[in-house]
């Protein structure tokens, strides 16, 4: 069974890395320690890590990709850092186990909300058709419903986005309403569909 998270505590720089102190909960009695570590939570065939400075080159790229770019925003190495180092934010390398290799990577916002409510702001993967994105949307529910304490996880995308949307709604996310033409970029607005899952629905 996974460790359980109740709180990161503080991120600091130390030879260009970035490092999370963050404690732990035993199921059986509650021990309090601090574990200097970069492994958040794995299965058979990924893993997610924190984020390090090393790693913000690969992610603007990913972000910057063909298959990517209409569907991400586009982000500065400072604005990558400045999420790395929120408290309330989880920015997540995804690594294949067994080559060893970054093939995307996700952002969560509200690790601290009082209301129990996380947001998958994104998850761009770089190699299509080889099932990671879908291993990451199971190991982002389980990873928020069971070892952050949240009730509800929710994310919008954008209504052209047809493979996403395919994705969460065979997750199991239910589609709560769109937020119609609320973005720019350039000349034209996009619609975005607002999706959630809530703590019970998972357990199901």
């Amino acid at each position: 069974m996974p460790l359980l998270c109740i709180g990161i505590t503080f991120a600091l720089l130390s030879h260009g890395e970035v490092g999370y102190f963050y404690f732990v909960v035993n199921p059986l009695c509650l021990i309090m320690e601090v574990i200097m570590k970069n492994f958040i939570i794995k299965s058979t065939d990924i893993a997610f890590r924190f984020t390090e400075l090393q790693d913000l080159d690969e992610v603007i790229k990913i972000e910057h990709s063909e298959e990517n770019k209409n569907f991400v925003y586009q982000w500065s190495k400072e604005q990558h850092i400045d999420k790395i180092m929120d408290e309330d934010w989880l920015h997540i390398t995804i690594v294949d186990n067994d080559q060893q290799k970054i093939v995307g990577y996700i952002l969560l916002e509200g690790i601290k909300s009082p209301h129990e409510t996380i947001e998958l702001t994104r998850i761009t993967i770089n190699e299509k058709g080889k099932g990671y994105g879908r291993k990451a949307v199971r190991l982002v529910k389980q990873l928020c419903f069971e070892n952050l304490n949240c009730h509800r996880l929710w994310l919008d995308v954008f209504e052209e986005n047809k493979n996403a949307i395919r994705l969460y709604e065979t997750e199991n996310f239910v589609y709560e309403g769109t937020l119609r033409e609320c973005k720019k970029y350039g000349n034209h607005f996009y619609s975005m569909r607002v999706m959630s899952m809530i703590k019970q629905e998972y357990l199901k």
